[in-house]
């Protein structure tokens, strides 16, 4: 990646299509073929008929073009020099051909070869084989033939060649021939009887290469839901209900990706020069866009991150929590896309920035915090949760020594997952076992304790997997960090963190100049939703119970922080107090389940510490969210406590809190602007008067004791507040 220069994508894949939407499978077992018989009552399984789609590909059309520079089975067919298999011309039949279709008799007549070639198409699917165009005399006659027509190959060179997608020939004679007569394209020959199984249902015989491409307007149509980024199951939604059934439908969910992936690879992908014009582009539209970018002795550009002038402000009030993740990358350069979240005070993400990576190793990343860190002013965050990765943990420690880092217990359990699937499922319930265990575990003994204990139940202390995890946990088991500020993250987890925000706009592996374009979307998506947040600061949101407590709340938190609080107030209701050591012990046992509880747990502790009025859950709900538990607000219940303390009230979550702190951010950045403003004009001066001044010696002297007694002047007037004013 050089600045300047553009890079080629590379010709190999100019030919691609994107109705090259068939997906690579392993090729036809021999055993399998020899299972088959000449009989046309015998038909196809669903097994055999997805394996004659799997098997047929662009072999298919290059021994049509053979074909077609032979001599036909017919003696009124020759060949002409100009090919034509057209294989885009195969497409699933219109519904109105499949309900007319019938049996094709010689003196047929169709306005178009096009029709004719439908029709013909229409009764192959009914019947159960896939029809295919073969030779042509200068285009007046076509031969629509059965796909299985040509010699069959030797039993033995296709066990020892295993070809992939392979057709088995039958020399199958199944066929019409359509002629240009007068005007009209009619059916002069027909042949019905084929000489190897059929397919029985349209439903199966879709799979076929011949009916499994859609029409013109259909695949149109597909490329706009795909360029407007409409999921697979929504684009197959769409499909089903134009088709009237899933039945009908003549691709597969993954198909329109591969489609969109086909047509990426036949253009140019965007390199790193286009990809820094539309950002200096961003930066001429938006004053404080901001840039910055990593690069060799060579100038070849490396890295990028970027950021704008809202998204700084986010950071100063909201940077005390980020979140990190490399799921996307870019589809040719490899280049891992890392944008950088964080949380707002209504608990919905936020996007402080977003970088392009040469590379996932620390040295990289060590570039990006550190540049991160410039850009917003040296604020350090408190506390940042990141996916399972060395080299970034290496980095955040060596940049941000002092702030707690975790990775997300998700990512490390399906890491897990992965890699040990059969070592778990070979031992029963170990896997569920483990997870209660991680998530329930209310403190480091409780859950070391019970690993230890788990290990042996089960016969896996040897495993170097779980030996791994085990001498990794304070890294991601969550009850090492009971005491830190990572909010709602147990509870937002993957869906509604990186990828909830990104997954509608960019692909898992997608063009650089894509995860440009969607920033913008994607910021603008966000400012719409701060918008509708404000428009609701003004609005009271109801209550579900009589409680005072409730209605405090409701007053001081965001709507978003409230419904998170408000949950809370009915959960605790599920919940009885029992008084163990008197005014200082209570335990809560819960006597109705509810759903989703954050710990599956029968009963807790929660301690009162006399004269100061704090309380202390072993769930850590308010230091981990910055909101109180159901437990604790059972117990104000009991104790008829009607609002919440103050000591109880995190700022972040109020409504004033983004209003204050914008308008401190604002202010510091005028005080700052007319400063620097200040002092470009005096050095200017100064300059201007330096060259007058230096030239002659007795000026020189004159002006430097003046300066002196300048110096001396504020000095004084330094030492002494009240003279200020004269």
């Amino acid at each position: 990646m050089i600045e300047g220069r553009l890079k080629s994508a590379g010709d190999n894949y100019e030919g691609l299509s994107s109705d090259c939407i068939e997906e690579s499978t392993e090729g036809l077992l021999a055993d399998e073929r020899d299972k088959h018989t000449n009989s046309v009552d015998h038909p196809l399984t669903l097994q055999q008929v997805e394996e004659q789609n799997q098997l047929h590909d662009n072999v298919e059309s290059n021994e049509t073009l053979s074909n077609n520079t032979s001599s036909g089975t017919d003696s009124d067919s020759s060949s002409g020099s100009d090919s034509d298999c057209e294989s885009g011309k195969y497409s699933y039949p219109k519904i109105e051909l499949l309900e007319t279709a019938k049996q094709p008799e010689p003196g047929m007549k169709f306005q178009t070869l096009d029709d004719a070639h439908g029709f013909y198409n229409a009764y192959a699917l009914l019947k159960g084989f896939e029809a295919k165009r073969g030779t042509n005399y200068m285009r007046k006659k076509f031969h629509l033939i059965c796909n299985r027509n040509g010699k069959p190959r030797a039993t033995q060179d296709l066990i020892r060649k295993r070809k992939r997608k392979f057709i088995e020939k039958t020399n199958c004679q199944a066929k019409v021939i359509v002629k240009l007569i007068k005007g009209q394209w009619e059916f002069t020959t027909v042949r019905n009887e084929h000489n190897h199984p059929l397919c029985p249902s349209a439903s199966l015989t879709k799979f076929f290469l011949s009916h499994k491409h859609i029409s013109d307007e259909e695949r149109s149509f597909l490329k706009v839901l795909q360029r407007t980024r409409i999921p697979p199951t929504k684009v197959m939604k769409i499909f089903r209900r134009m088709r009237g059934s899933s039945g009908n439908i003549p691709f597969k969910k993954k198909d329109p990706i591969n489609s969109l992936c086909a047509e990426q690879h036949r253009k140019e992908n965007s390199d790193v020069e286009r990809t820094l014009m539309y950002l200096k582009e961003l930066e001429l539209r938006n004053p404080g866009f901001r840039y910055t970018k990593q690069t060799t002795g060579d100038n070849i550009v490396r890295s990028i991150l970027w950021t704008d002038e809202r998204s700084r402000m986010d950071y100063e009030i909201f940077g005390d929590f980020l979140s990190f993740d490399t799921t996307y990358t870019t589809e040719w350069h490899n280049m891992p896309f890392a944008p950088i979240i964080g949380i707002d005070n209504h608990g919905r993400t936020l996007v402080f920035g977003c970088a392009l990576l040469h590379d996932e190793t620390a040295e990289t990343y060590k570039w990006m915090f550190q540049t991160l860190l410039h850009v917003m002013r040296g604020k350090m965050p408190i506390s940042i949760i990141t996916n399972q990765d060395e080299a970034l943990a290496k980095a955040i420690a060596e940049v941000m020594p002092q702030v707690r880092h975790r990775f997300y217990k998700w990512d490390v359990m399906g890491k897990a997952q992965e890699r040990i699937a059969a070592f778990m499922a070979e031992r029963g319930n170990i896997k569920a076992e483990l997870d209660n265990l991680v998530d329930n575990s209310l403190t480091e003994t409780e859950f070391e304790e019970g690993w230890i204990a788990l290990m042996q139940i089960y016969n896996a202390s040897e495993n170097e997997y779980l030996q791994l995890l085990w001498q990794t946990r304070k890294n991601w088991v969550p009850v090492y960090f009971r005491q830190d500020f990572y909010p709602f993250v147990e509870s937002h987890g993957r869906g509604e963190g990186v990828n909830l925000l990104f997954k509608d706009y960019v692909l898992p592996n997608d063009r650089i100049d894509k995860f440009i374009e969607r920033y913008e979307e994607i910021q603008k998506k966000i400012l719409a939703t701060a918008d509708e947040d404000r428009l609701q600061t003004g609005t009271v949101p109801s209550c579900i119970s009589l409680q005072p407590i409730e209605k405090h709340a409701a007053n001081i938190y965001t709507r978003q922080i409230f419904l998170k609080v408000q949950r809370e107030l009915l959960h605790s209701m599920a919940f009885n107090v029992h008084e163990v050591q008197k005014g200082a012990v209570y335990r809560l046992d819960k006597v109705f389940n509810y759903e989703n509880p954050e710990f599956d747990r029968s009963n807790f502790e929660v301690l009162v510490e006399s004269g100061t009025s704090a309380f202390k859950c072993p769930c850590t709900k308010f230091t981990r969210d910055g909101i109180l538990c159901c437990h604790i607000f059972r117990l104000f219940t009991q104790f008829r406590i009607n609002e919440i303390p103050g000591q109880y009230i995190v700022p972040r979550w109020t409504y004033k809190f983004k209003e204050e702190k914008a308008k401190e951010y604002k202010e510091r950045c005028i005080e700052k602007t007319d400063t620097t403003t200040r002092y470009a004009t005096f050095m200017s001066k100064m300059a201007d008067l330096g060259k007058n001044v230096c030239s002659n010696p007795a000026k020189y002297e004159a002006f430097m004791h003046e300066l002196d007694k300048i110096q001396e002047n504020f000095a004084m007037e330094g030492e002494n507040p009240e003279n200020n004013g004269s």
